[in-house]
């Protein structure tokens, strides 16, 4: 499993609003210190601000902020409201399920269940808190 660049640039951008420390800034800002397209920003964060892990703010001031304290905010959280795939194999669907094409079942469905469910519970105690450490 590799993780796609628009998740990685998810949580650089993330990380810089954490040491911001509840200042709002625009993607401009963190396009410029993160070394990023501020229009591939613009993408990240309509799916970030969807799944309510940003909130903009408006004003001379404006631009964005954490909308949860980086405690609460896991690297799992991240990788959902970007879409990534989390499947370390490729019998799983989008929703996790077993799918296999060749309609066997060879046993090794087992591990691939437990590689997978370790993988997200791994992600899910990784908090952005943690990554600015």
């Amino acid at each position: 499993m590799k993780f796609s660049t628009k998740t990685t640039y998810a949580l650089r951008a993330l990380l810089c609003l954490a040491k911001a420390n509840q200042d709002s800034l625009s993607l401009a800002v963190i396009a410029k210190q993160e070394k990023l397209s501020a229009k591939y920003l613009e993408a990240i964060f309509a799916d970030l601000k969807k799944a309510g892990l940003v909130k903009s703010v408006q004003g001379a001031r404006g631009g964005y902020q954490l909308a949860k304290s980086p405690k609460l905010i896991s690297v799992l959280m991240v990788t959902e409201a970007i879409g990534e795939q989390l499947n370390a194999f490729h019998c799983f669907t989008k929703n996790g399920k077993i799918y296999c094409q060749a309609g066997c079942a060879c046993g090794v469905n087992l591990v691939m269940a437990k590689v997978n469910q370790s993988i997200k519970t791994t992600l899910s105690k990784i908090k952005l808190a943690e990554l600015i450490k």
